[in-house]
């Protein structure tokens, strides 16, 4: 099954037309539908989400994404960070990567034990980390 990486970065952008990103995020899930990708985010990404979108662009919006989140189920998985994984982020946190955040960190562990390479996200650690972003 292919799947696709959310991030909090895509999912700001899909939400808030003011995003300078938003038209590109627009475009990224009508890619995801057209190739029928499966959706996965995690705990740590939406909470990190939900956060920045209700700060960002008041509660509405972050009623919205948890609209979104729920008119997918079957195409849609929120992937609980482990310990496993929370162990193996300190092998990219310490990378002296600019503005690298533990929430990133934890996204590319999960990553890569579910084996997936794509990522809608608009932060370009996840490029440099070798994950394939898509435009």
């Amino acid at each position: 099954m292919n799947k696709i990486f959310l991030d909090t970065g895509w999912f700001k952008a899909e939400l808030d037309e003011r995003d300078g990103h938003h038209l590109r995020a627009k475009n990224i899930f009508r890619r995801i539908k057209k190739e029928r990708l499966v959706m996965v985010t995690t705990n740590f990404v939406l909470d990190e989400s939900f956060t920045l979108i209700k700060d960002k662009c008041g509660v509405f919006r972050a009623k919205r994404l948890f609209g979104f989140l729920t008119k997918f189920p079957e195409k849609f998985g929120i992937e609980r960070v482990t310990l496993e994984d929370e162990r193996r982020v300190w092998d990219w946190f310490w990378h002296d990567w600019r503005e690298l955040s533990y929430t990133d960190c934890t996204s590319f562990a999960v990553m890569e034990r579910l084996g997936i390479e794509k990522v809608a996200t608009f932060d370009e650690h996840f490029e440099t980390a070798g994950f394939e972003v898509v435009k």
